[in-house]
């Protein structure tokens, strides 16, 4: 079969109760870069798109709760949704993804598509041909050394996501085989009770990570939330510095997913778990 050729991650979605809210806290915290904003009718849902150093993350906010979004945020509240990667032949990646028996629920031809998270071990990957409107990654001359060298944060860069799998062989066996790379590691954390396969993916590490006993927080959030998308985690130039910089927002910063690795604990993030850590050539990192 066919594997798909990722070019980048095009942006990672979060569910939000409150836009306008969710929007300033970004911008106070993480100096988020707002580049769009928009109104869907038919979902009836606001969404923004907005870059944190080099990565973008998109906002969806639903109005009422009878659309699948508003659905998803009743039953969750503010957490993960979904992620998009770009791909050069939308088509090619369909057909790729039907040889492998997954749903594809929405599919616009030459636009985009969304999978079934059940058929992708939790994963609700959205794939596009296209760049995103008015995206400053595209334009000439931009950089992201703002977020690295002038935002007290110290952002380098995203190096991983972390996905929630209840059995990492199988989970690393198929998106090694979707996406055409090996995984580069396998290794236990025992702060997370959990062991933790790494399969690169144009530039970010996904890590699928399962649960090593019946307990600890991965077996928690399986429990909670099922399969699905746990954390992102990015580079930063000094982890000190960054917790420093957390706290002073008013943000409670707890342990990461690795050693040396912070976070800012959910309920203080929307719901959602965001990692910061020295990067792998300067902090012990087991390929």
């Amino acid at each position: 079969m066919n594997s798909l050729t990722v070019t980048k991650l095009l942006h990672a979605n979060q569910l939000v109760d409150d836009f306008d809210a969710a929007r300033a806290f970004y911008a106070r915290v993480f100096g988020a870069r707002e580049y769009w904003t928009g109104y869907d009718v038919a979902e009836n849902r606001d969404a923004s798109l907005f870059l944190v150093g080099d990565t973008c993350i998109e906002l969806f906010a639903p109005r009422d709760r009878t659309s699948l979004l508003g659905a998803s945020l009743d039953r969750y509240g503010s957490s993960w949704h979904s992620f998009e990667w770009q791909v050069p032949d939308l088509e090619q990646a369909h057909a790729a993804l039907v040889a492998r028996g997954v749903r594809i629920p929405t599919y616009r031809p030459g636009s985009f598509l969304m999978t079934h998270p059940a058929d992708c071990h939790g994963m609700l990957i959205e794939l596009c041909p296209l760049e995103m409107t008015g995206d400053p990654r595209i334009e000439a001359g931009w950089s992201a050394s703002f977020w690295r060298d002038e935002h007290p944060l110290g952002v380098t860069g995203l190096r991983a996501m972390s996905v929630a799998v209840r059995d990492v062989d199988t989970a690393e066996a198929w998106l090694s085989g979707l996406v055409g790379t090996a995984a580069r590691y396998r290794e236990r954390r025992p702060e997370l009770d959990a062991v933790v396969g790494g399969v690169p993916v144009a530039g970010v590490d996904v890590e699928l990570v399962q649960p090593a006993s019946g307990g600890g927080p991965v077996a928690d959030y399986l429990a909670r939330y099922g399969q699905r998308l746990r954390s992102i985690e990015f580079g930063v130039v000094d982890v000190d510095g960054a917790r420093v910089h957390l706290e002073s927002c008013g943000l409670r910063v707890v342990d990461g997913s690795r050693v040396g690795a912070i976070a800012v604990a959910e309920t203080d993030n929307w719901g959602v778990r965001w990692e910061f850590a020295a990067l792998p050539d300067s902090v012990p990192f087991s390929p």
